[in-house]
């Protein structure tokens, strides 16, 4: 055995048969809260800290301390610590969904915010980390025929042309590779087709919504995990495994007029609606009709700020983070605490003021305390037992994630890109201004103006549609006082 295997199993705390002998135990004085000790743990939430190891640059497999070895450890230790509960999860004859998360589109991969990142490190769920969890599953049994890797894909740029197979020979961020090596399947849960589709009830105690259209093979397996980045968000605060839910529903079925580059009614159902009240209602509806069984926390390296680089604060970073649990509230409810955020108090910061029908917010609801009073799971950091080498990741005093407000005007990406036919275009101002916002095709020809006239400090989003325009790029151009900015629409039909 080689001294780097011999220190990694030393770090981890993993003999060579792979039995957990050793793990962290941090049973109090979690963060600001200490546990009572005449009371019990309500959940275990397994994390490792992947600083200076393979997996931190996301190495698959290595004898020194990989992604495949750490997501091993993590679900070696939730076994320990919980009877055997993963280990349970699979086996022969089940079938297993993963839910991954690559918002925004394939035009996004080369927007200069990622800052010498790639999109699969900071903004979407790493193909290393996938493979990992996935071949952690057939190892235990379960066969590659009855392993879904589900995903609502925005863009062309995944399939190859004529077909709607997803992970095509387009797709050039290894995703594709993943999918080969593992055997499984892949569903684009964008897919309408009626035979594909079925209604969900969310319950008697729905806030939202009564029920969901959403793809059969959420419903057909026996076990769904949920492997989302860790990041904020600028609606509802921050990104976790139950925020990851909003991309289980077919797009198309869930636009509005006002709102149809995304989910919109999922957001609010009018223009008026405040989209920090509606969105974390719409979440707990999501999750009360597609619970998730275990949820994987890719915080290796991530983002903060907000969901994606079209976000006024968005930065590239990277927590070393990997952490997992069988009870995505509290799982969540960590990653929430490693981004600066109180998993327990009833409302969240924004990264950025949001404004819906004129009216702007610098918090938003907190779906974490909302599913936790619907007895989903726990937000309460003394009843989550944190176990693994990476508990101080989340005990230790550390820099806060929060990234810092612009202090200057700036346009940013648009949302999605490459878009069909709608997309958002976000802009900040620290302060009222007088902005206005144009439309030009590729000669330079004015299309449309999105707006013209004051606007308060903060982040704004406007719509725009290039229904009945030809496919192709085009550009769109901010200014104000002594500011001009132009950024690229590509439309994709």
């Amino acid at each position: 055995m080689n001294r780097s295997r011999r220190n990694f199993i030393r770090r981890v705390g993993i003999v060579a048969a792979g039995a957990v002998v050793a793990p962290y135990l941090k049973t109090s004085g979690l963060v600001a809260y200490s546990h009572k000790g005449a009371s019990s743990f309500l959940a275990t939430v397994a994390i490792t800290d992947t600083t200076g190891t393979p997996a931190d640059t996301y190495v698959y497999d290595d004898v020194g301390g990989g992604v495949r070895q750490r997501v091993k450890y993590l679900f070696d230790l939730l076994d320990l610590n919980q009877s055997g509960a993963v280990s349970a999860l699979f086996g022969p004859g089940k079938k297993v969904a993963i839910k991954i998360n690559l918002t925004g589109g394939s035009g996004s991969a080369s927007n200069p915010k990622l800052a010498g990142y790639t999109i699969a490190e900071a903004m979407w769920t790493h193909p290393a980390v996938l493979q990992a969890v996935g071949q952690y599953i057939i190892d235990a049994g379960v066969s590659p025929a009855d392993l879904y890797i589900v995903e609502a894909f925005w863009d062309a740029g995944w399939k190859n042309p004529g077909s709607t197979a997803p992970f095509g020979s387009n797709d050039k961020f290894g995703y594709r590779a993943v999918q080969q090596a593992l055997g499984c399947n892949v569903v684009d849960l964008n897919d309408t087709t009626a035979a594909n589709i079925e209604t969900v009830s969310t319950g008697g105690s729905h806030l939202n919504f009564e029920s969901f259209t959403m793809n059969k093979v959420l419903r057909a397996v026996d076990v769904y995990i949920s492997i989302p980045k860790l990041k904020h968000h600028s609606a509802a605060g921050y990104t976790g495994s139950l925020k990851n839910q909003v991309g289980i529903v077919p797009m198309s079925m869930y636009t509005i007029a006002v709102d149809n580059y995304r989910r919109g009614a999922i957001h609010h159902p009018t223009n008026n609606a405040a989209e920090w009240n509606y969105l974390p209602e719409s979440v707990c509806d999501l999750n009360a009709a597609r619970p998730v069984h275990l949820s994987v926390i890719d915080g290796i390296k991530n983002s903060t700020g907000g969901e994606g680089v079209w976000c006024a604060n968005y930065q590239s970073r990277s927590m070393h983070a990997l952490f997992a649990g069988l009870d995505p509230v509290a799982t969540d409810s960590i990653g929430a605490r490693i981004m600066g955020l109180d998993p327990a108090a009833a409302s969240l910061p924004l990264p950025a003021p949001l404004t819906n029908g004129g009216v702007t917010s610098s918090i938003t609801d907190n779906h974490l305390y909302l599913l936790n009073g619907k007895g989903a799971g726990t937000n309460q950091l003394n009843e989550i037992q944190l176990v693994g080498d990476g508990a101080d990741l989340v005990t230790a005093v550390r820099e806060d994630p929060t990234a810092t407000r612009p202090s200057e005007l700036q346009l940013c990406a648009n949302f999605p890109n490459p878009f069909n036919p709608s997309t958002m275009v976000v802009f900040y101002s620290p302060r009222s201004e007088h902005v206005t916002l144009t439309v030009y095709d590729i000669t330079g020809r004015a299309i449309e103006t999105l707006l013209e006239g004051e606007v308060p400090p903060g982040e704004h989003r406007l719509q725009w549609s290039a229904e009945g325009l030809a496919s192709g790029m085009y550009l769109c151009r901010m200014t104000a006082r002594g500011f001009s900015q132009t950024i690229k629409l590509l439309y994709q039909k």
